[in-house]
């Protein structure tokens, strides 16, 4: 049985006897008379390397012909929804079947930026109430902190307008390397 010893930082040590220690020897490496032993077993590698390949093929062949399954009745459901919506659309009747894109998260939104004295004005395209000085000092701390606010007070919330501060800090980041 191991004896425990504690030394100086309170964690339990456990110390070996004598008769544990021992090591067992390597096995010696096999001489040349036992070479015929690899070759005996390199059949099977081969022919199970030869199989995975086959089978690799076999999968790729099966997937190929899936995807070309897809794209016929993709096709054809474009089709027929296309005859579909334009009678649909004659007739005055909305279309119960969604449409190929889907609609954005909000209204594609412009910013104007320019360099003042102190700062930069930043303005969103086609409202004049929202031009704002946003100062350096502000921009120095962080650019990101600044745009998406801007857009948080003119713009609206982030869940609802989509990545606008993104975009805002972008155009801050160009603007202010001008600047130098």
């Amino acid at each position: 049985m191991a004896k425990k010893a504690k030394k100086g930082n309170g964690k339990a040590k456990v110390a070996l006897k004598p008769e544990q220690l021992k090591v067992e020897p390597k096995p010696k490496a096999k001489s040349k008379g036992e070479a015929l032993d690899l070759e005996a077993l390199r059949k099977p590698v081969l022919d199970a390397n030869a199989g995975l390949t086959k089978a690799e093929a076999e999968v790729k062949a099966l997937v190929d012909k899936g995807m070309a399954l897809v794209d016929k009745a993709k096709g054809e459901y474009r089709e027929a929804l296309g005859l579909y919506r334009e009678a649909c659309r004659k007739a005055g009747v909305d279309c119960e079947f969604p449409g190929g894109r889907s609609e954005n998260v909000s209204a594609k939104v412009s910013f104007i930026v320019e360099k003042a004295e102190k700062g930069i004005r930043v303005m969103v395209k086609g409202k004049p109430e929202s031009e704002e000085l946003i100062p350096l000092a502000a921009l120095k701390a962080s650019v990101n902190k600044a745009a998406y606010a801007y857009t948080e007070k003119h713009v609206g919330p982030r869940e609802r307008v989509g990545n606008k501060g993104g975009t805002l800090g972008n155009r801050l980041r160009a603007v202010m390397a001008e600047r130098k």
